[in-house]
């Protein structure tokens, strides 16, 4: 059980055990100030960078391969075929260059993305916010895929992002139907950074923007189900974001309403039913969007029942949740998807559990479309809490400090998404 077990683990319990974990608050997260370049030419090489990016959409925009997404962000690269400058094409040349050469041949099209921005002035237009928003989400996505110590510099894009959505007067113009998969996807990683703040550091008062799902598609609770949000389907992303806020809010007025908690919770548990996921019986084999879909449901309901519900870890329905979404990561043998990995594979107990996640693990790293070493980083912080489980066996420290404690213990903001 011990033989992983390292000084720090052993450290990291004793602090945890006396309470002895140091307040740490978030960094300033700082908007970029871009400037403007002159144009360039699209060339061969370039040419094949589209085709890459066309090609191999799971790899780049990650974790699911989405790819009305990927035509979305090619159609508003190419909305001005005779302008090389276009940010977004630039963010989709940089993305593959990082992919198929590296950081240093990449980094002159990621330089190109951020001088090609235009200035705040001009983002009253419809097209230009549009265009400046996909390229910083592209810009997001490149610090996400970075190896190098970097690491953690991924917020500084989408705090740029989150700020612009939440005080520009033109983004009104943007809630259409035609613009709810980059909505989604935005609110998707919204969500899912809201998640690091809430466990990474100590919260704190102002600590950022409520992410706000406005796509008419989500709002309206269209679409086919496993699609609504990037393979994650709203209402688990809603009801992550009330949890979350419940730690982060410090005002009465801030606080989410209880009832509309107690709603999203029925509805995602009715998603999965009484027998889980993959024992309903279909004539068709599942698709891998509905099985990241209800991976998602079912780390919802996990983490919802530890946070919320301070469930313990060895109650029936609980493990029964915990179960099905081990059964789901095994059927699916690979998994890019950070978040529910993580918290799925957090509960793991015993060895037959725990030998079937690591399992997962290793095929996950081994998968072609696999994006960076985020799923290297979530492992060893899933290693983490299973030693601190370990070295925890009478249940004296509570789950969610463990939990804080081995993310907070991460050197940069760790990624989820």
């Amino acid at each position: 059980m011990f033989l992983n077990v390292s000084s720090w683990d052993i450290s990291l319990s004793k602090e945890v055990e006396n309470g002895r974990i140091s307040a740490r608050s978030l960094r300033t997260m700082k908007v970029p100030r871009p400037t403007y370049l002159s144009p360039t030419v699209i060339n061969g090489e370039e040419s094949h960078l589209l085709g890459f990016f066309n090609s191999s959409r799971s790899l780049i925009l990650g974790p699911t391969d989405e790819e009305a997404l990927a035509q979305f962000i090619l159609t508003i690269a190419f909305s001005n075929p005779s302008d090389a400058t276009n940010p977004v094409l630039q963010g989709v040349f940089a993305l593959a260059s990082l992919q198929l050469h590296g950081n240093l041949k990449s980094y002159r099209y990621k330089h190109l993305v951020i001088s090609s921005v235009k200035e705040s002035i001009n983002w009253l237009d419809e097209k230009t916010l549009l265009q400046n928003l996909m390229a910083t989400m592209l810009l997001y996505h490149y610090e996400l895929s970075l190896e190098s110590n970097s690491k953690g510099s991924w917020v500084i894009y989408l705090c740029a992002v989150k700020r612009i959505i939440n005080t520009s007067p033109a983004i009104q113009k943007l809630v259409r139907q035609e613009y709810s998969v980059f909505l989604d996807w935005i609110y998707y990683h919204e969500v899912l950074a809201e998640f690091t703040v809430r466990h990474w550091k100590i919260p704190y008062e102002g600590c950022g923007f409520v992410p706000t799902a406005r796509s008419p598609r989500a709002i309206e609770g269209s679409g086919p189900k496993g699609e609504d949000n990037i393979g994650c389907p709203t209402d688990v992303l809603q009801l992550v974001v009330h949890t979350c806020r419940r730690a982060l809010a410090t005002k009465p007025s801030e606080m989410n309403d209880a009832n509309a908690t107690d709603v999203l919770e029925h509805h995602i548990s009715k998603s999965i039913g009484d027998y889980g996921p993959i024992h309903v019986p279909s004539a068709d084999p599942i698709d891998r969007n509905t099985m990241v879909a209800d991976l998602h449901r079912l780390a919802c309901l996990i983490y919802v029942n530890r946070v919320v519900h301070c469930v313990s870890g060895t109650e029936f329905r609980h493990r029964r949740l915990v179960r099905e979404g081990i059964l789901l990561l095994t059927k699916m043998t690979t998994c890019q998807n950070a978040w529910p990995l993580f918290i799925i594979a957090c509960e793991a107990m015993g060895d037959d559990q725990r030998l079937a996640i690591l399992d997962v693990f290793e095929q996950s790293r081994q998968d072609r479309r696999r994006r960076s070493s985020h799923i290297h980083l979530i492992q060893h912080m899933v290693e983490a809490v299973w030693n601190q489980h370990d070295l925890n066996a009478e249940n004296q420290v509570d789950y969610l400090t463990i939990f804080d404690a081995v993310i907070a213990g991460v050197p940069f903001i760790p990624p989820f998404a």
